[in-house]
């Protein structure tokens, strides 16, 4: 631990020990010191304001990428407006523990789902939020429906290629455009529910060769033309297949 002569703390050193636990969520007033942790058990993920002191940012195990993710999903759909943000950007709590936060049960780092739905989010579901949500690569669930998300279903969708089940539902001003042929490449989708919003256009006949779909809901949307033949295929493995075309 070093000082300048004016007594700033310029280096804090405490990398190959044996600390363990949490990192106190006071090391983030540190901003201008070099703080070294590594080569100790320290229990991720680290204290928001940790992660941004800059010779601690890029440990990627101390400070995994949902916390950057996390941190602009919040306030791209105006987080101080939710009903219910607990415990969210609370340094003191890992992301783990925010509301609707959903992380593996093995090691309580990787998050598997977001379920969010009626909670009050707005804001549109654009490139930018895909792109980083494409971080989180062990996604399994999406559940946004019942807010006021707006705007298109952007392609990026994809990107999100460990969805097992997808809700955006019933958007308050409804999500508009076409369902992107994108949604075929999220290969594991056992649940896609896309009612109650403004879509138009056709429904991608690729939806058909989904193998895992058992709920697909399009109803209550503007969708128009035929229905594809290839829906056929998913005769006896989706139970609940709704494609009103209302």
């Amino acid at each position: 631990m070093l000082c300048d002569s004016q007594g700033v703390l310029e280096i804090l050193d405490l990398s190959n020990n044996d600390l363990v636990g949490r990192i106190p969520s006071e090391l983030g007033e540190l901003q201008e010191t070099i703080v070294l942790l590594g080569g100790n058990s320290l229990t991720p993920p680290a204290p928001l304001g940790v992660c941004k002191i800059a010779t601690v940012k890029d440990d990627q195990d101390l400070c995994p990428p949902e916390i950057k993710m996390l941190e602009e999903f919040y306030h791209s759909f105006k987080g101080p407006e939710w009903i219910n943000s607990s415990y969210w950007l609370d340094e003191s709590k890992s992301y783990c523990l925010w509301y609707g936060v959903v992380c593996d049960k093995k090691y309580n780092v990787s998050i598997t789902k977001l379920e969010l739905g009626n909670n009050g989010l707005s804001g549109e579901l654009g490139t930018r939020i895909m792109e980083i949500m494409s971080e989180l690569t062990q996604l399994e669930g999406l559940d946004l429906n019942g807010n006021d998300i707006n705007g298109t279903i952007p392609t990026e969708i994809a990107t999100l290629s460990n969805l097992v089940e997808l809700d955006l539902s019933h958007q308050k001003q409804g999500l508009m455009g076409q369902i992107p042929d994108g949604v075929s490449k999220l290969v594991h989708l056992s649940l896609l529910c896309l009612a109650g919003n403004k879509l138009d256009q056709g429904i991608p006949s690729a939806i058909g060769i989904l193998d895992n779909l058992k709920v697909l809901n399009l109803s209550s949307n503007a969708l128009s033309q035929s229905i594809p033949t290839e829906l056929g295929r998913l005769q006896g493995r989706c139970w609940y297949c709704i494609t009103v075309l209302m």
